[in-house]
């Protein structure tokens, strides 16, 4: 589903348009806004976004939406444009008011859905109904996410931390206490509020989580969300639904083609089934996130080797380059290579957006988890 906003500045000299249907009307004052600021409205579910400048202090963004949803509002400074301040709320159809002590009170962007700092007593959003069930969301998990900050701080960035082993193993318990217990958290909200429509959406984008549910999970989520009030949200849901089901957990594996070092065409299926588990690391010597991520394919070779098998698959075109990266990174699992004909006969099979792709297969030939987040993998592998 499509969402439409439109962004008009309170600096703008054309005239504004008449709105057909109803819609929003987001106006605030922030002291330290200034004229010339960036004005970004970003929709957090489809990544939409509008662009304008402020005026003094002030900004005003008329629009509409099709069903309640997550947006963030970003303020650029035209003096620093590394310094944006941004917020987030619950957008519908309605006036919203925005209002701020000063822009310094604002959390700090770091990337969309990731906020930094901010007072949160220093500003406020005046919205719906939509907005305060979001806020009763912020006000359960903040306490859990200052913990899982503090963590995170206390063991990576703290100058006075001890640097010992044994202090290293207690900042790594509370770090994996904290985080664990802010997942844990954000889990139970969910399940106990579906029906809401910031939880119904991280349901929704669930969803599209390929080869990450079972046709029963499919059916207990859409029997969860079902009560929303919200005709659009709820279309979303099940088309969100029928990705899933095309791309169900525990589905056989499809079979293709590639080549070995030596040049020689071989078909996937001739390496699974043999009693191992079978991890399929699509790369290229190009993707800097693949290269970070070799380290941790390494660890998984080095500890799950006997019970995993590992075929990294190259998508470069220049075949060159692949041999090159192959031996600076030293690899020593399996290296195949699938040049462009080879590799777009597995995007759409594998639901492949971007690289790194990891695809775990089990003996029996199902599919038991795809990603691109080796950490994860590897979780997912201390459980077979």
């Amino acid at each position: 589903m499509k969402h439409f906003v439109t962004l008009i500045s309170l600096l703008s000299s054309a005239a504004m348009v008449a709105q057909t249907a109803p819609g929003f009307s987001i106006t605030g004052r922030i002291p330290g806004l200034k004229a010339g600021s960036k004005i970004e409205l970003i929709n957090t579910e489809s990544q939409s976004r509008v662009e304008s400048t402020a005026a003094d202090g002030s900004f005003e963004i008329k629009g509409s939406v099709d069903m309640p949803s997550l947006f963030e509002l970003r303020f650029t400074n035209p003096e620093k444009l590394t310094d944006i301040k941004a917020l987030q709320f619950m957008v519908e159809n309605l006036p919203i008011q925005v209002s701020a002590t000063h822009l310094d009170s604002l959390p700090l962007y770091v990337s969309t859905g990731n906020l930094f700092g901010g007072n949160y007593e220093c500003f406020s959003i005046k919205a719906g109904e939509a907005q305060k069930e979001y806020m009763e969301y912020l006000e359960t998990i903040r306490p859990y996410e200052k913990a899982s900050y503090d963590a995170s701080y206390n063991m990576f960035m703290d100058e006075k931390r001890d640097t010992s082993p044994e202090g290293q193993k207690r900042l790594e318990e509370v770090y994996n206490k904290a985080f664990g217990e802010h997942a844990d958290a954000v889990r139970k909200f969910q399940e106990d509020h579906a029906a809401y429509h910031f939880c119904t959406g991280m349901w929704t984008n669930e969803l599209y989580t390929p080869f990450a549910h079972t046709e029963a999970e499919i059916q207990e989520i859409w029997n969860k969300v079902k009560t929303n009030n919200s005709p659009a949200r709820l279309d979303a849901v099940r088309k969100a639904m029928e990705y899933a089901r095309k791309y169900v957990k525990g589905k056989d594996y499809t079979d293709f083609a590639l080549l070995d070092t030596e040049g020689n065409r071989h078909n996937m299926s001739e390496y699974i089934g043999k009693g191992k588990y079978v991890l399929i690391d699509f790369w290229a010597s190009w993707c800097v996130p693949c290269r970070a991520a070799i380290p941790i394919v390494r660890e998984i070779y080095k500890k799950y080797s006997d019970k995993v098998d590992i075929y990294a698959i190259s998508i470069d075109q220049d075949e060159k380059a692949w041999r090159q990266a192959m031996e600076q990174e030293k690899m020593e699992w399996n290296q195949r290579y699938a040049p462009d004909e080879m590799f777009q006969a597995v995007v759409e099979p594998y639901s492949i957006k971007g690289i790194p792709h990891m695809v775990l297969i089990d003996p029996q030939g199902k599919i038991a988890f795809v990603g691109h987040n080796a950490l994860l993998l590897t979780s997912v592998l201390d459980n077979i």
